[in-house]
């Protein structure tokens, strides 16, 4: 004997609400400011068409340096092609600056 089970659900929804995760302000060093074959802090672009430095601007002198916190993901739109994704806060490192297109 088979059991019978409604085919609706009757109860209320076990989803929880999804909460936005605490976002950081980064803010980046526009293409007009950064020099070729300067060293900058921060991340190469995650499109394959683009791969530029994104630069992380330094904070002004006096403030508190940002500390590491358990969500360290944030979303960056790269200044040279306007892409935006998803980076690590603890995966930026010191990249060279090399403009696009430019021939040793």
């Amino acid at each position: 004997m088979s059991i019978k089970r409604p085919s609706k659900s009757t109860g209320a929804t076990t989803r929880k609400p999804a909460t936005s995760p605490g976002v950081r302000h980064v803010d980046v060093v526009m293409p007009r400011q950064m020099a070729a074959g300067q060293t900058y802090s921060g991340w190469v672009c995650k499109n394959k068409s683009c791969g530029l430095v994104i630069a992380i601007a330094l904070p002004p002198a006096g403030s508190k340096p940002t500390s590491a916190d358990a969500n360290d993901q944030i979303v960056i739109k790269c200044p040279h092609c306007g892409d935006e994704n998803l980076y690590r806060w603890s995966a930026r490192g010191e990249h060279p600056y090399a403009v696009k297109g430019a021939g040793p």
